[in-house]
């Protein structure tokens, strides 16, 4: 009994011994991606991994996401940890789809949090945007810079482009109707004309009514008249 109890002994002995020089490697979800760790960490990292110092649109929605990469002390991803994010309350900022300044969102199992449809205000700048990550009692910040800007000339003359595009257009037609309009106007205007021509070219050419204006009188041409010699011979 007692060698049985002494082999017992070592066994276990040997088998912790085993597990502490090398530990279990973490498991592993289908298509070989760690699984995020559950448990509270006694670290907890955080980091930008997409859309730091992004530059958008004064008084538009954002259409680019922040996303924040949350592991733990060994490099694992940490899932379902608490990530709160908060603007700044005045100077250029935004709300959230809330109408807060601050959103809290919760990591997946990927040990990411994206943050996305901030409404920015009018306000040109940079910001600091503040963000906070919590899981268990470990906690971790970061601070993530954006910036507003005006709208470009483009953009304003865009914006231009699309409001003069909604007002009504004339029909495609509308241009050559216009232009024999304007043609059969010529036309009957140098018909007219011709009319009135000869309106005035018959009146001249009738005879006038009434007696007939008095012939001139001119004055007769001189004539000269020259007779025939007359030769008279008296008496010797």
């Amino acid at each position: 009994m007692y060698n049985w109890r002494s082999a017992t002994s070592l066994v276990l002995t040997l088998v912790t011994v085993v597990r502490a020089a090398y530990p279990a490697p973490p498991a592993e979800e289908s298509g070989g991606q760690t699984q995020a760790s559950e448990a509270a960490p006694a670290l907890l990292r955080i980091r930008i991994v997409e859309g730091d110092s992004a530059v958008h649109t004064a008084g538009a929605r954002s259409t680019q996401p922040l996303v924040v990469f949350l592991t733990d002390e060994t490099g694992q991803p940490v899932a379902n940890a608490s990530v709160s994010v908060r603007l700044p309350e005045d100077g250029p900022s935004g709300m959230f789809t809330s109408g807060l300044r601050s959103e809290v969102l919760l990591t997946g199992v990927d040990g990411r949090a994206a943050i996305r449809g901030i409404q920015w205000n009018r306000v040109a700048g940079a910001m600091a945007v503040r963000i906070t990550a919590s899981k268990g009692e470990a906690r971790a910040g970061i601070i993530s810079t954006q910036y507003l800007t005006e709208p470009s000339s483009a953009q304003a003359r865009r914006a231009g482009a699309e409001s003069s595009s909604s007002r009504p257009q004339p029909s495609v037609d509308s241009a050559p109707r216009s232009k024999w309009v304007v043609v059969a106007a010529l036309v009957g205007a140098a018909a007219a004309g011709g009319v009135a021509a000869a309106a005035r070219g018959g009146r001249s050419a009738a005879p006038a009514s009434g007696p007939p204006p008095a012939a001139t009188t001119q004055p007769p041409a001189p004539t000269v008249s020259i007779g025939a010699p007359v030769i008279t011979v008296g008496r010797p």
